[in-house]
């Protein structure tokens, strides 16, 4: 399964290295309004970024949530009122993955993964790392990065991550912006020019290390390696360091600012439920279960996500996990007595715990409220094994 992803990423990369291959200087100056002309490589790779946004697009994986589109580009709008090249101005687009990731293409373009968007506490922890990445397009870093990397053989190593979702789509642009990140020179041209950035929107340039520190302890609770770059714990440190020393030398008149905590809460909801059932999906039970809390916390008694949180406790397989399962199973059907799934579930519970008369009533109320289940022969043997005497 490794290797074709990265087969395809690799493949995806030489050619636009043979592309580049004229071209050397990366003493180039920021794109400073909607007249700069682009150099011909970087034009290259812009058809290519525009290739690789379409691909995105066709995926399946970018939320549907125009609201929070919306709420995502004013705060792009905030840090960058500037146009863009072509008088455009930068977009921002989720991409429901529980990894820890967020890229800029060359054109304007920022992707952001749920997983990200998850472990951010306010608004002003979001623009840092809008800032962050919207520098990197500003200041041209991606034509900056293929000169610079094009003549070594350790490229292609660099870029054999083996993932699915996101990681299988992305190519060359977007595998540069989001794999390895830049130089890191470049990278912390990005934090300090991102952070100006920040602090000239209004936003309190304390939240900026904070965001950075959440997400490494994030990335060390799941003790998985992942590719992208805002998961690497070398990376994050760089981020904590720098941003910790760029608030060090700011005088106190400029340690205020706004957090806007509410307005961020409310806009990401519907991406933390997505991202909830992408944790469960991938296995990360504790993930799905922190964020079926932190949802809860802040918008109660919502049925789908408390049965993700049942789901969460139920699918550890484990004793006091699966009590705590069969009590919130219990508590979201006497609110909810037609949520059907809830039954399907307490029923598997009820089966393990040897109550197989409850169990076969839970399966029957799940068929009765569902007569085209798709695994409707799975549950009606579930039912049979409730009637065999043991």
């Amino acid at each position: 399964m490794a290797g074709k992803p990265a087969a395809r990423l690799t493949a995806a990369i030489a050619p636009w290295l043979l592309f580049l291959a004229g071209c050397e200087s990366t003493n180039i100056a920021p794109i400073t309004g909607a007249n700069a002309a682009l150099e011909q490589d970087e034009q290259r790779l812009w058809l290519r970024a525009d290739e690789e946004q379409s691909a995105l697009e066709r995926s399946g994986l970018r939320l549907d949530d125009r609201q929070l589109e919306a709420y995502l580009d004013s705060i792009l709008d905030r840090l960058h009122p500037e146009p863009l090249l072509g008088g455009n101005h930068f977009h921002a687009r989720v991409l429901v993955d529980p990894t820890l990731n967020a890229f800029a293409l060359p054109t304007g373009v920022i992707y952001i993964h749920t997983g990200l968007l998850a472990h951010m506490g306010n608004e002003a922890q979001l623009a840092t790392i809008l800032g962050h990445e919207l520098t990197h397009a500003t200041h041209r870093h991606a034509v900056k990065g293929f000169r610079s990397v094009k003549n070594k053989s350790a490229f292609y190593a660099t870029f054999a991550i083996g993932t699915g979702g996101v990681g299988s789509l992305i190519g060359a642009v977007g595998a540069l912006a989001a794999v390895s990140g830049y130089s890191k020179d470049l990278e912390r041209e990005a934090d300090r020019v991102g952070f100006d950035r920040v602090i000239a929107a209004g936003y309190d340039p304390r939240e900026s290390p904070k965001v950075f520190r959440a997400v490494l302890t994030e990335a060390k609770r799941t003790k998985l390696k992942e590719p992208f770059f805002f998961g690497s714990h070398p990376r994050l440190q760089e981020r904590i360091d720098n941003f910790t020393e760029f608030v060090a030398t700011l005088p106190a008149s400029k340690l205020t600012g706004r957090i806007d905590a509410e307005p961020f809460n409310a806009a990401i909801q519907g991406a933390l439920a997505r991202n909830v059932a992408a944790d469960l999906q991938a296995g990360d039970f504790d993930g799905a279960r922190d964020g079926a809390q932190r949802y809860l916390a802040r918008t109660p008694e919502v049925p789908e996500i408390e049965f993700l949180l049942a789901e969460s406790h139920r699918k550890r397989n484990e004793p006091v996990a699966t009590a705590t399962a069969r009590e919130l199973y219990a508590r979201l059907l006497a609110r909810h007595p037609d949520f059907a799934d809830a039954h399907r579930s307490l029923g598997i519970v009820l089966l393990k715990d040897g109550k197989k008369p409850e169990a076969a009533a839970a399966f029957r109320r799940y068929l009765e409220l569902t007569p085209q289940a798709p695994d409707r022969a799975y549950i009606e043997n579930f039912i049979s094994q409730c009637e065999t005497k043991s």
